[in-house]
Protein backbone atom coordinates (compact mmCIF):
# COMPACT_ATOMS: atom_id res chain seq x y z
CA UNK A 1 0.00 0.00 0.00
CA UNK A 2 1.32 3.56 -1.21
CA UNK A 3 1.05 6.47 1.21
CA UNK A 4 -1.74 7.77 -0.51
CA UNK A 5 -3.62 4.87 0.29
CA UNK A 6 -2.99 4.84 3.63
CA UNK A 7 -3.32 8.80 4.43
CA UNK A 8 -7.02 7.70 2.20
CA UNK A 9 -7.87 5.12 4.92
CA UNK A 10 -6.06 6.46 8.23
CA UNK A 11 -8.24 9.87 7.76
CA UNK A 12 -11.63 7.88 8.26
CA UNK A 13 -10.39 6.04 11.29
CA UNK A 14 -8.72 8.46 12.72
CA UNK A 15 -12.63 10.55 13.09
CA UNK A 16 -13.88 7.24 14.07
CA UNK A 17 -11.37 6.81 17.18
CA UNK A 18 -12.24 10.23 18.20
CA UNK A 19 -15.69 9.34 18.06
CA UNK A 20 -15.61 6.31 19.99
CA UNK A 21 -13.53 8.06 22.19
CA UNK A 22 -16.91 9.75 23.45
CA UNK A 23 -19.16 7.24 23.11
CA UNK A 24 -20.13 4.59 25.64
CA UNK A 25 -18.79 1.80 23.28
CA UNK A 26 -15.29 3.10 24.38
CA UNK A 27 -13.86 0.44 26.22
CA UNK A 28 -14.52 -2.43 23.28
CA UNK A 29 -13.45 0.25 20.61
CA UNK A 30 -10.68 0.94 22.32
CA UNK A 31 -9.39 -2.66 22.72
CA UNK A 32 -10.28 -3.22 19.30
CA UNK A 33 -8.38 -0.44 17.90
CA UNK A 34 -5.62 -1.76 19.82
CA UNK A 35 -5.25 -4.78 18.53
CA UNK A 36 -5.44 -3.24 14.73
CA UNK A 37 -2.47 -0.73 15.47
CA UNK A 38 -0.26 -3.18 17.63
CA UNK A 39 2.87 -4.66 15.99
CA UNK A 40 2.45 -7.46 18.26
CA UNK A 41 -0.35 -8.99 19.65
CA UNK A 42 1.48 -8.62 23.43
CA UNK A 43 2.00 -4.97 22.45
CA UNK A 44 -1.80 -4.51 22.23
CA UNK A 45 -1.83 -3.63 25.93
CA UNK A 46 0.64 -0.83 25.59
CA UNK A 47 -1.35 0.94 22.80
CA UNK A 48 -4.52 0.23 24.75
CA UNK A 49 -3.12 2.10 27.43
CA UNK A 50 -1.82 5.09 25.14
CA UNK A 51 -5.39 5.08 23.60
CA UNK A 52 -7.16 5.53 27.13
CA UNK A 53 -4.83 8.27 27.61
CA UNK A 54 -5.27 10.20 24.39
CA UNK A 55 -9.20 9.76 25.55
CA UNK A 56 -9.00 11.18 28.98
CA UNK A 57 -7.11 13.91 27.39
CA UNK A 58 -9.79 14.92 25.38
CA UNK A 59 -12.27 14.28 27.90
CA UNK A 60 -10.35 16.60 30.37
CA UNK A 61 -10.38 19.52 27.69
CA UNK A 62 -14.01 19.39 27.25
CA UNK A 63 -13.42 18.37 23.36
CA UNK A 64 -11.76 21.82 22.78
CA UNK A 65 -10.46 21.82 19.28
CA UNK A 66 -6.61 22.13 20.64
CA UNK A 67 -6.57 19.12 22.01
CA UNK A 68 -8.66 16.93 19.65
CA UNK A 69 -6.57 18.54 16.60
CA UNK A 70 -3.15 16.54 18.80
CA UNK A 71 -4.91 13.54 19.03
CA UNK A 72 -5.95 13.88 15.72
CA UNK A 73 -2.27 14.41 14.72
CA UNK A 74 -0.85 11.64 16.88
CA UNK A 75 -2.91 8.73 15.91
CA UNK A 76 -2.92 9.96 11.97
CA UNK A 77 0.55 9.08 11.85
CA UNK A 78 0.35 6.20 13.59
CA UNK A 79 -2.67 4.48 11.43
CA UNK A 80 -0.73 5.32 8.59
CA UNK A 81 2.03 3.58 9.49
CA UNK A 82 0.16 0.73 10.93
CA UNK A 83 -1.50 0.34 7.32
CA UNK A 84 2.24 0.64 5.54
CA UNK A 85 3.68 -1.90 7.37
CA UNK A 86 0.58 -4.07 6.68
CA UNK A 87 -2.08 -3.41 4.64
CA UNK A 88 -4.21 -6.68 5.83
CA UNK A 89 -5.75 -4.20 8.44
CA UNK A 90 -7.75 -2.59 6.17
CA UNK A 91 -10.47 -5.37 6.49
CA UNK A 92 -10.76 -5.12 10.44
CA UNK A 93 -9.59 -1.02 10.32
CA UNK A 94 -12.85 -0.45 7.75
CA UNK A 95 -15.25 -2.05 10.47
CA UNK A 96 -14.51 0.09 12.53
CA UNK A 97 -14.99 3.09 10.63
CA UNK A 98 -18.24 1.57 9.93
CA UNK A 99 -18.74 0.89 13.31
CA UNK A 100 -17.52 4.25 15.16
CA UNK A 101 -17.63 6.80 11.95
CA UNK A 102 -19.48 9.79 12.21
CA UNK A 103 -22.88 8.74 10.97
CA UNK A 104 -22.85 6.45 14.07
CA UNK A 105 -23.01 9.20 16.68
CA UNK A 106 -26.30 9.73 16.49
CA UNK A 107 -28.15 8.40 19.81
CA UNK A 108 -30.53 5.80 19.74
CA UNK A 109 -33.64 5.22 22.16
CA UNK A 110 -35.37 7.55 23.55
CA UNK A 111 -34.70 10.85 24.84
CA UNK A 112 -36.92 12.60 28.21
CA UNK A 113 -36.75 16.45 28.35
CA UNK A 114 -38.35 18.23 31.07
CA UNK A 115 -38.47 22.08 30.91
CA UNK A 116 -40.06 24.68 33.21
CA UNK A 117 -40.08 28.28 33.43
CA UNK A 118 -40.87 30.39 36.38
CA UNK A 119 -41.36 34.01 37.07
CA UNK A 120 -42.69 34.77 33.35
CA UNK A 121 -40.35 33.12 31.51
CA UNK A 122 -40.74 31.36 28.06
CA UNK A 123 -39.34 27.85 27.84
CA UNK A 124 -38.54 27.01 23.50
CA UNK A 125 -37.59 23.15 23.38
CA UNK A 126 -36.50 21.22 20.09
CA UNK A 127 -34.92 17.71 19.91
CA UNK A 128 -33.59 18.01 16.58
CA UNK A 129 -33.09 20.18 13.89
CA UNK A 130 -32.87 23.93 13.32
CA UNK A 131 -35.03 26.40 16.10
CA UNK A 132 -35.28 30.40 15.42
CA UNK A 133 -37.34 32.14 18.36
CA UNK A 134 -38.35 35.17 18.49
CA UNK A 135 -40.13 36.76 21.63
CA UNK A 136 -42.72 40.03 20.77
CA UNK A 137 -42.32 41.62 24.29
CA UNK A 138 -45.63 43.66 25.20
Amino acid sequence: MDGLDAAQWATPAVQALISAMTSDLWVSARDRFARVLARRPDAAGEVSEDLEESRLQLVDAGGADEAREEITSEWLGRFRRALTRDPSLMDELRSLIEEHGEKQTSPSGSVTQHVSATGGGIVFNQGTGVQNNQVDSK
